[in-house]
């Protein structure tokens, strides 16, 4: 019934982890799909000694490395389930993940895609927080204005809804999960697990695409554009608050990234479409290092 597709690329120290997270399911009516993205470690050997006992696991190789938007869409073409679900090799699942997405899908015969609740690990700072949904049903309109499902690792969907969206835009260097629910929300409605069910791991002060602030420029501009009649549709306070989500989004990976300067300069893009408490203690935190940001964050 579900197909879980793993993309990879040289992390065969991570990926036992999040391949034995999903052996570990309560679902067990799953095959899971390691996609290997031109790896030149011992990924390979990793995966055999893992799949000696567990005939579920399938290897996919190709070189040379295409990166994890191909990689990705190499999963759901050889997908052999009903649905889809993605796990990210440096990300793992809670046993329970999948029967509790499954029951949700089954809940109601227009939902086409449940994601869940996650637990942020940043794991250089020894800081987590939780991260919960909110948003469920037709959110056609809203997804336009926030990555509200979030990483790819949350997320189930049915096969035939992501081969109709197009998969994932191999155009895109950043917020790649992002366009592509934008375009399965204009196709059926969403629900969600209100649990954390993955653990999601962010390791700064590495190459991890989530550190650098210019892809996500660049790929807020390839969407803006790639959207334009849908956002230009939206009313003018929807857009103002689509505007302000990216510049404060922005905002926090330059902080991130350690450059204050920029960050503030975002922040202050954020303030002139809509003044929020939010936006000035991010401006005043920007001043700070990000493990400081990190730490008042988890607080709340």
């Amino acid at each position: 019934m579900i197909s879980v597709v793993i993309p990879t690329h040289n992390r065969a120290d991570l990926l036992p982890r999040a391949i034995k997270s999903v052996q570990a399911q309560t679902y067990t009516d799953l095959e899971i799909l390691i996609v290997s993205d031109g790896s030149e470690d011992n990924t390979q050997e990793v995966v055999e000694e893992l799949a000696k006992d567990d005939n579920r696991i399938k290897f996919i190789e190709y070189f040379p490395a295409r990166g994890g938007n191909v990689a990705r869409n190499t999963g759901i073409e050889n997908a052999s389930g009903e649905y889809v679900a993605f796990l990210d090799d440096d990300d793992e699942f809670m046993p329970e993940k999948l029967e509790k997405q499954m029951a949700v899908m089954k809940s109601d015969p227009q939902i086409g895609l449940v994601y869940t609740g996650v637990k942020v690990i940043y794991a250089n700072e020894g800081v987590e927080y939780a991260s919960v949904p909110k948003a469920t049903g037709d959110l056609s309109s809203e997804i336009l204005l926030d990555n509200i499902i979030g990483t790819t690792s949350t997320v189930m969907a049915r096969k035939e809804l992501l081969l109709q969206a197009g998969g994932f835009d191999v155009q895109l260097r950043a917020l790649q999960d992002f366009d592509l629910w934008i375009r399965i929300c204009q196709l059926c409605k969403v629900g969600f697990v209100p649990e954390e069910m993955i653990n999601y791991y962010n390791y700064t002060g590495t190459k991890q695409v989530s550190a650098l602030t210019n892809k996500y420029i660049e790929s807020f501009a390839y969407i803006n554009k790639k959207y334009n009649d849908m956002l230009n549709a939206l009313p003018k306070e929807k857009q103002r608050e689509k505007k302000y989500n990216e510049y404060m989004l922005l905002g926090n990976k330059a902080m991130r990234n350690g450059d204050g300067k920029l960050a503030r300069r975002f922040i202050k893009a954020a303030l002139r479409e809509i003044k929020s408490k939010k936006a000035i203690a991010y401006y005043l935190l920007s001043f700070c290092s990000y493990k400081t940001v990190l730490k008042l964050r988890s607080c709340f």
